[in-house]
């Protein structure tokens, strides 16, 4: 990642929020189709499947609620040190992990979405 400025970090802290939103509500769009597709379903390997996606699912929104939290904390200790040098080093430290972080979940939850379209295209 290119060098950043202190100032420049907000708006990149509040683009991360609304992804993850949009995210979450993604995965719940999944989880609604899951439902459909297992909808008066009996069998045993689609049923596995099934489940397979749900812990999945909840595994992905409970990181998703997790990184919003700490993107919240290091937007919140921004302001906090923000003439403090040596916090905003550590903070813009955090920063770029965050970063990947949110750059990991995107990638993670087009992977999910993909998985997911294969496994409803096989049981249509």
């Amino acid at each position: 990642m290119e060098q950043i400025n202190i100032k420049q970090t907000t708006p990149l802290h509040q683009e991360w929020l609304r992804r993850l939103d949009f995210y979450h509500f993604e995965l719940f769009l999944i989880q609604e189709q899951l439902g459909e597709v297992t909808e008066d379903s009996a069998d045993k390997d689609l049923l596995k499947r099934a489940e397979h996606f749900k812990a999945v699912l909840i595994a992905r929104k409970n990181h998703i609620d997790k990184l919003r939290n700490r993107i919240r904390e290091n937007l919140n200790r921004l302001a906090a040190d923000a003439a403090d040098e040596d916090s905003v080093d550590k903070t813009l430290k955090i920063f770029e992990v965050l970063n990947q972080e949110c750059l990991a979940q995107q990638q993670s939850v087009n992977e999910l979405r993909s998985e997911f379209e294969q496994f409803t295209t096989e049981w249509a």
